[in-house]
């Protein structure tokens, strides 16, 4: 038997298996009156994900929730398709660095949480610099 069929059936049964297990199940979906989506929520395995969207049909938020609880990446962007903000929680508290960008793509700010509080922050320039730095007590 011919070597190539074999291999590419073993690699779609492989995808068809692995996809399977990360099903999506689609809970709900909002339209705009012009029929483009407003928003989507579905779930895949334990956590319920969603995405809104601009009357044009650009992403505006997304993120993600387990228990209840926010869970791992959310992010805004503006009307253009521009990152403005990313955060992360690990069951529903702050934690990592938060990234906060202006509209225009000029200077943005950095939070950074542990155990749930605020223990830096940083302004950043638009060239990267850091133009101003703030460590917070614990």
């Amino acid at each position: 038997m011919n070597q190539l069929p074999m291999r590419t059936l073993l690699l779609a049964s492989v995808l068809f298996f692995s996809l399977g297990s990360q099903a999506q199940e689609l809970l709900r979906q909002e339209r705009f009156d012009n029929g483009r989506l407003k928003s989507s929520l579905y779930k895949e395995g334990g956590i319920v994900r969603f995405i809104t969207y601009y009357e044009s049909g650009r992403v505006k938020e997304q993120g993600a929730f387990r228990s209840g609880k926010r869970e791992g990446t959310w992010k805004q962007f503006n009307e253009a398709g521009v990152l403005l903000s990313r955060a992360e929680f690990e069951q529903g508290v702050r934690s990592g660095t938060w990234e906060i960008h202006t509209a225009e793509g000029g200077g943005s700010g950095r939070l950074y949480f542990q155990d749930g509080l605020l223990a830096a922050a940083e302004q950043v320039g638009e060239n990267g610099e850091v133009l101003a730095q703030r460590n917070y007590g614990q």
